[in-house]
């Protein structure tokens, strides 16, 4: 008899050979461990249950990645969950057959395609750690990876969709083209669900031999898209298929379903900040700080009976905000305040103070400190406001609360003030700048020449799709 092969430290079970070699093709961004053993759990189901329960926990696992991803508005996560979530579908339709089965039962190919699913669960990207950039496409395009998994060519599977993430649109159609071997495979007819609800039948468009055009009004989609934050809407591709069975009792038909994410970025993708320099700094008003003060040494006025009066000056840090003057210092009087006459006067850094000398002979050091706010290192400003440059005739231009793409905007700072910078935040925390010293830092934002109006500087800028 000839020895069993040890493959990964085990002595794999009679017939499991062949299983093992179609488990090692898998692609490496599939394979994150070494090949489970038959017996080993899936994260989602232990041993023993239904094929089709594992497949909805899959189901109901990746829309939870979903709903987290589209809240931290994570353009990587969003894709990669959704290209789970198209890998399910197609494993639905490998294994509609074994619906039924234990999982742990079906042939080591079949359970390698779930095996490969469960570790694409896991590895769903951090949606809080890299949110990706906005003016990089979105394809969702699994081609590859069904490629790599033992699927058999004639199952019906969706393997790739262009424009499953646009910018909102408030005329027009979102157009997703579905690449498919579905009109090869001999579907007969088609059925689209858009949010839950039946399309009309023109917005589904076989294109043989490979594509289905999904062309949705901009209209029937207004109301369930957002203004700041993405949106998903679910679509359904349902597909009815040639059975291929014999049984003359059951319907020589069935239908496939292949749920499609459509997202759309928000109305309004850009929160803004346009602020221009104003006097004095930022500082921690919440935080008191001693600044040590310079002394001065007092000599005697010079006959009984006089009075001279000195002047102290000391100040806070630059960038800090004076108080108060503190801790008064007489080197030669019992009493610290000695001489010190109350007269406080404050200047722009600091507080200048009188001491009185009446001490025909004896001089004295005398000094105080400054109590302060410190300062944060930033120089204070003032806000301002861009208004949209289209507006009713005779009306106030309005202003804009957010940001949206193909739109006019202006603003005015004060040319006395000499700086401005303008800050975008887009939807999924990117941040975008210019300002007077500094060009914008992404070809979407378009800013013209600034414009001189009296004692205002007037800026005019729009913001550009970016280029897919």
């Amino acid at each position: 008899m000839e020895a069993d092969a040890v493959i990964g430290g085990r002595v794999p079970r009679p017939g499991a050979a062949i299983a093992l070699a179609l488990v090692g093709t898998l692609a490496a961004a599939l394979v994150t461990a070494m090949p489970a053993r038959a017996a080993d759990p899936l994260s989602v189901a232990a041993p023993g249950f239904p094929t089709a329960f594992v497949l909805d926990q899959f189901t109901a696992k990746a829309a939870f990645i979903a709903g987290k991803a589209i809240g931290e508005g994570s353009l990587p996560a969003t894709k990669h969950v959704r290209e789970l979530q198209l890998m399910i579908a197609n494993a639905r339709a490998e294994l509609r057959g074994d619906a039924d089965d234990p999982w742990d039962k079906l042939p080591a190919p079949k359970q390698s395609i779930l095996r490969a699913l469960d570790r694409l669960l896991l590895a769903a990207p951090d949606p809080t750690a890299d949110r990706g950039r906005i003016e990089n496409p979105v394809v969702l395009d699994v081609a590859a990876q069904l490629a790599r998994l033992p699927f058999d060519k004639n199952t019906p599977v969706v393997r790739r969709i262009d424009g499953a993430t646009q910018l909102w649109r408030a005329d027009g159609s979102y157009r997703v083209l579905v690449g498919t071997n579905l009109p090869a495979a001999g579907a007969t007819t088609y059925a689209l669900n858009v949010a839950g609800q039946p399309a009309p039948p023109g917005w589904l468009q076989v294109q043989p031999p490979d594509k289905l055009l999904l062309a949705i009004p901009a209209a029937a989609l207004a109301s369930t898209l957002a203004d700041r934050t993405l949106s998903h809407v679910p679509l359904e591709v349902t597909a009815l298929m040639p059975k291929g069975t014999w049984k003359f009792w059951t319907s020589p038909t069935e239908p496939l379903r292949f749920p499609i994410t459509l997202e759309v970025f928000p109305r309004k993708p850009f929160a803004y900040a346009l602020k221009e320099a104003a006097e004095g700094f930022v500082v921690d008003e919440k935080r008191t700080l001693i600044a040590k003060g310079q002394t001065l040494a007092v000599p005697g006025c010079g006959q009984p009976g006089c009075e001279r009066d000195h002047m102290l000056c000391n100040d806070a840090p630059p960038g800090s905000k004076p108080v108060e003057p503190a801790f008064f210092t007489d080197s030669a009087a019992a009493d610290p305040s000695g001489g010190w006459t109350g007269a406080i006067n404050p200047t722009p850094g600091g507080f200048c103070a009188i001491y009185k000398q009446r001490s025909p002979t004896v001089g004295r050091t005398i000094g105080f400190d400054v109590r302060y706010h410190p300062g944060l290192g930033e120089r204070k400003t003032t806000e301002r406001k861009l208004r949209h440059m289209r507006s009713d005739p005779g009306k106030e231009p309005a202003e804009a609360d957010a940001l949206a793409f193909d739109t006019d905007y202006q603003g005015e700072v004060s040319a006395a003030a000499g700086t401005w910078e303008l800050v975008l935040t887009a939807f999924n925390k990117q941040v975008y700048r210019a300002s007077s010293s500094q060009a914008p830092t992404t070809p979407m934002l378009k800013l013209a020449p600034v414009e001189r109006s009296g004692d205002m500087l007037r800026l005019k800028l729009s913001l550009q799709p970016p280029a897919w």
